[in-house]
């Protein structure tokens, strides 16, 4: 795995919580990209088109970068649902940071 996952606000959860809600994001991201391969993937292509979109200032970003954008969005989002399934809290004050190592 080229990526690590961490939930970032550990205060409303057990260390048990934390690693069960981090590891059902993970498999949850590979069910919905087809790989962990793919996911290290499509978050560097995310990263890539979010920081040409900010730089870009107005300007269209292309059509690959766009949809690099909504592919990872879409399934970080079902991730996300999934992994936090059964918590009543807010989910928006909750953040799981993906980490991707350089591409080799």
């Amino acid at each position: 795995m080229d990526y690590s996952i961490q939930l970032m606000d550990k205060k409303k959860f057990s260390a048990e919580e934390c690693r069960l809600i981090e590891q059902r994001y993970n498999q949850a991201l590979v069910q919905q990209l087809g790989s962990s391969a793919e996911v290290a993937r499509s978050r560097r292509a995310w990263v890539q088109a979010k920081t040409r979109q900010d730089e870009m200032a107005g300007a269209d970003i292309s059509l690959e970068e766009k949809q690099a954008i909504v592919y990872w969005e879409r399934a970080e989002t079902a991730a996300r649902l999934l992994a936090l399934e059964g918590y009543t809290g807010a989910l928006e004050d909750l953040y799981i940071d993906v980490r991707v190592e350089s591409a080799p």
